[in-house]
């Protein structure tokens, strides 16, 4: 999410602040919870090459209470405004996610895990393609769970065709097509969608685990009320 803060510049031992957009980090690096932090302080310094500047962004976590810095370089691609590239301090992330995502796909949170400690590194140009693989994953294991006669055809199928032939939910169809068509940009030489960066496929992501999570917990509700 973008939003405009106050960056206070340092160019040639001149300091100046200015209004800027700047997409948020949308995850703490020291706990993995999804949030907008609480920004502190921002300072850029400036080069004069304008697209060699970045934004460092003090953040405040109120789910950990801890405190991290985020770097967002210039980019002249989306807006003239300054990417979500990186945050640190890096701390092992505890799994998030709850134990029944856990045991529909193991893979997914797995795979999950490690694509956003790379993405933690500044690793930007590799996550993406786990998030798409991790995506994958959940998607296919959701289906074979829903339908467990169509294992096999799903296990040979690309993601696309599984998706609109086995999803009959809307908004996870949407999601989950939003998803892949983010990821599929990041494993891909050129971009269709360029205006959509890694903190929208993982909040899309994130928000797909939410619909499963409450289908899953439906279902062990349905189960214990027609006992």
């Amino acid at each position: 999410m973008k939003r405009n803060y106050l960056v206070h510049h340092l160019i040639d031992n001149q300091a100046s602040t200015s209004e800027e957009a700047i997409e948020f980090a949308s995850s703490c690096p020291c706990c993995g919870i999804t949030l907008l932090p609480t920004a502190l302080h921002a300072v850029c310094v400036d080069h004069e090459d304008e697209e060699e500047n970045v934004v460092y962004l003090l953040n405040h976590c109120e789910h950990c209470n801890e405190c991290f810095i985020s770097t967002h370089p210039y980019d002249t691609v989306n807006d003239y405004s300054y990417s979500f590239q990186s945050s640190a301090p890096i701390k092992e992330v505890n799994c998030s996610f709850s134990p029944a995502i856990y045991n529909l796909s193991s893979d997914f949170v797995e795979i999950y895990k490690q694509s956003y400690r790379a993405e933690s590194l500044g690793l930007d140009k590799i996550c993406g393609m786990g998030y798409r693989k991790a995506i994958e994953f959940l998607i296919k294991d959701y289906i074979i769970y829903k339908n467990p006669s169509v294992e096999d055809s799903v296990v040979r199928l690309q993601l696309m065709p599984c998706i609109k032939n086995y999803i009959h939910d809307e908004r996870l169809v949407t999601l989950a097509c939003a998803s892949a068509w983010i990821g599929n940009d990041e494993t891909h030489y050129q971009k269709r969608h360029s205006s959509y960066t890694l903190n929208n496929l993982r909040i899309f992501i994130n928000a797909f685990v939410t619909f499963v999570d409450a289908d899953l917990a439906y279902e062990a509700a349905k189960q214990l009320t027609s006992d």
